[in-house]
């Protein structure tokens, strides 16, 4: 695939499917436009979570307005500890009826929507890509442009969700996307784009055979419980998006405590995290204990996924025992692994517990490369594999579907 701003997907998840747009330049609102007016509805609600520019949201407000009555709705702040990427089925509680806009950030692409307009990347490539129920087909319009002109600390918070998809879903790509992040986070449209396909197909591979995303499409959701406990204890502390990076350091490292790890994966987290600029290490003076709390209430009994937490036997390995995909862990083995993302240390003594490899039940151990970076090729079971480098470009075949075998090229720059 060329390198271009434009860009077309659809996925599809059971009766639901949704429709990711990618468009570029001032022309692109007109097809916006045309698209708001296919929904043909009575009444639109347009909402808005307060991150959205205020040109982009006028802009969106006057193409609906030229269709139908368009209410604007803005979403109360919260209690900052709180995800900005849930409760969005409680925010669509409160709106009033008709077919619903959003415009912004996490927070807003997280309601059930129609249309969404995400302003950020990291909107971008989560929640905006959701196929929420009950609406039965959806449409992700995003202006690349306009988000390569964002903030660098939006684009920054961004890029760790790629990261996610790189590490849990398909770290074919890991080399190329080490050689594109950078401290700055400056990337242009096209690079954006691109990224944006990568967590689309991600996604579309997964919840197409798991609709309900308790199955695979767990690992999409990967380091996000741990990232939401490190909001709480530590929000007002925090960069955009360090919660997250912080989230799958914390997975990682109590992966190799409980040695569910094939082998250690913590260095290829923290090597892409540290390349994007982002956090690696608990702040100075973290409070442990609290941190530890507040993740035991993230992944026990009452946690939206379930009890437990999605780990890596490798990297785009999810580590599987009994059948499933979410591990129990108790508090003492997340306050230990909080202390060594406090003081930067890796250990290396391990905690043996049922079905892990010491017990000699656990996954088997991939070829070691001894690099702890991921094995290319069919070594990383069919997940994809680089063909060929070109220039400036590296191609990646991506495979999807059952054993694989829908195969996509893609080029990203390297």
């Amino acid at each position: 695939m060329r390198r271009s701003a434009r860009l077309d997907r659809r996925i599809q998840s059971g009766p639901t499917h949704l429709t990711l747009t990618v468009r570029g330049g001032e022309l692109s609102w007109s097809e916006l436009g045309a698209r708001i007016a296919e929904f043909e509805a009575r009444q639109f609600v347009l909402v808005t979570d307060g991150t959205a520019p205020r040109r982009q949201l006028a802009r969106v407000r006057a193409l609906a307005e030229a269709q139908a009555p368009t209410v604007l709705h803005r979403l109360r702040a919260r209690p900052l500890p709180a995800d900005p990427a849930t409760g969005g089925r409680a925010d669509a509680d409160a709106l009033p009826a008709g077919t619903v806009i959003v415009v912004g950030g996490e927070r807003a692409c997280a309601v059930p929507a129609a249309v969404r307009v995400p302003t950020d990347l990291a909107a971008a490539c989560g929640p905006a890509l959701t196929l929420h129920r009950p609406v039965p087909a959806a449409l992700a319009w995003v202006r690349a442009d306009l988000l390569a002109a964002r903030p660098a600390a939006l684009t920054r918070a961004g890029l760790v969700a790629v990261v996610r998809h790189v590490l849990a879903v398909c770290p074919a790509h890991y080399p190329v996307l080490a050689g594109l992040l950078t401290p700055g986070a400056r990337h242009d449209a096209r690079t954006l784009t691109a990224l944006l396909a990568l967590c689309a197909d991600a996604r579309s591979a997964l919840v197409r055979f798991d609709p309900d995303e308790t199955g695979p499409a767990l690992a999409l959701g990967y380091g996000k419980s741990l990232a939401t406990a490190v909001r709480a204890a530590l929000g007002p502390e925090l960069a955009p998006g360090d919660a997250d990076a912080l989230g799958l350091l914390l997975a990682a490292a109590v992966a190799a405590r409980l040695g569910l790890a094939a082998r250690p994966t913590g260095r290829a987290h923290r090597d892409l995290l540290a390349r994007n600029g982002s956090a690696t290490a608990l702040p100075a003076g973290a409070d442990l204990d609290r941190l530890a709390a507040e993740a035991v209430a993230a992944t026990g009994p009452v946690a939206a996924t379930g009890p437990g937490l999605l780990l890596l036997a490798d990297l785009g390995r999810p580590y599987c025992a009994g059948g499933r995909l979410l591990t129990p862990v108790d508090g003492a083995v997340l306050r230990a692994a909080a202390g060594e993302l406090a003081d930067g240390t890796a250990r290396t003594d391990r905690v043996t517990v049922p079905h892990s490899r010491a017990a000699g039940t656990g996954p088997a151990a991939p070829p070691d490369r001894r690099d702890e970076r991921p094995a290319t090729g069919r070594e990383q079971d069919g997940t994809g594999s680089p063909c060929d480098r070109d220039g400036g470009r590296s191609t990646v075949e991506i495979r999807s579907g059952p054993a694989g075998t829908a195969a996509q090229q893609k080029e990203f720059p390297s």
